[in-house]
C-alpha cells in the first residue's frame, strides 16, 4: 500500500509542505468502506532548497496525526508552527514517521465485511458473513507495522518564498475509500488528498 498524506501549512515569514508515504498501492474495489481512523506519528520533517544535499529541520519529535478527523490539517500545520523558512525555493521535503499506523475501518469482499478489530498486520481483520456493515461489537482501531525502508519519503515540490510572498497552502484528506479489496484480500491504500494554493 502507498499512502500519500500531505500536510502544509503556512508559516509566519514562509511556508512548509511535509509529504508522508507508506508502502505500494492496490487497485480498490466497488463496496470500498470508508477509514473512520487512520493515524500516523510523524516524527521528523525537514526541507530542502538546494536539491536534497542539505535539509533544514522543521520538526522533530513525535506527533500523532489521524488524517480521517476534521482537525488533521491543524494538527500537521501545528509541528512546524513558528518555523520561518528564508527565502527561497524549497525542492525537496522529508518526512520521516514513526514504525507503525493505526487504521479503523472496513471493506466488503463477496458478501463478507471485513472489518478491523484491534489486532495487528496479518490479525488486523475479523469477518462478518453477509453483512454490509461492521458489526456492533469488536469494531475496533487496529495496528499495522510500516516496513522501515518505507518509513522516509522525500518529494520534489516547489514552493517559493520571498521577502513579501508567503503562499497559503491548504490541504483536505478523505479517507473515504482506504480501507480495499486487494486481491480478494482487505488492504489499506490511499487516502485522497486534495490541495489548493494561492
Amino acid at each position: 500500500m502507498r499512502m500519500w498524506v500531505i500536510a502544509r501549512s503556512l508559516l509566519a515569514g514562509g511556508v512548509c509542505v511535509a509529504w508522508l508515504g507508506l508502502a505500494t498501492p492496490a487497485s480498490a474495489a466497488t463496496g470500498d468502506g470508508g477509514g473512520q481512523v487512520f493515524k500516523v506519528t510523524v516524527t521528523t520533517v525537514e526541507t530542502s532548497s538546494d536539491g536534497g544535499s542539505t535539509y533544514t529541520t522543521l520538526f522533530s519529535g513525535s506527533q500523532e496525526i489521524d488524517i480521517a478527523a476534521t482537525n488533521a490539517g491543524a494538527v500537521a500545520a501545528s509541528l512546524v508552527s513558528g518555523v520561518q523558512l528564508a527565502p527561497a525555493t524549497y525542492n525537496r521535503i522529508r518526512v520521516t514517521i514513526g514504525a507503525t499506523m493505526k487504521a479503523k475501518g472496513y471493506v466488503n469482499i463477496a458478501g463478507v465485511t471485513n472489518y478491523t478489530d484491534g489486532g495487528t498486520d496479518a490479525g488486523a481483520f475479523s469477518q462478518a458473513v453477509g453483512n454490509n456493515n461492521p458489526p456492533s461489537s469488536g469494531f475496533e482501531e487496529s495496528t499495522f507495522t510500516i516496513p522501515s525502508g518505507n518509513r522516509t519519503s522525500i518529494d520534489t515540490v516547489s514552493i517559493v518564498v520571498t521577502p513579501t510572498n508567503a503562499p497559503t497552502v491548504r490541504v483536505a484528506f478523505n479517507t473515504a475509500g482506504v480501507f480495499i479489496n486487494s486481491g480478494g484480500n482487505p488492504s489499506l491504500g490511499p487516502p485522497t488528498v486534495t490541495i489548493t494554493t494561492n
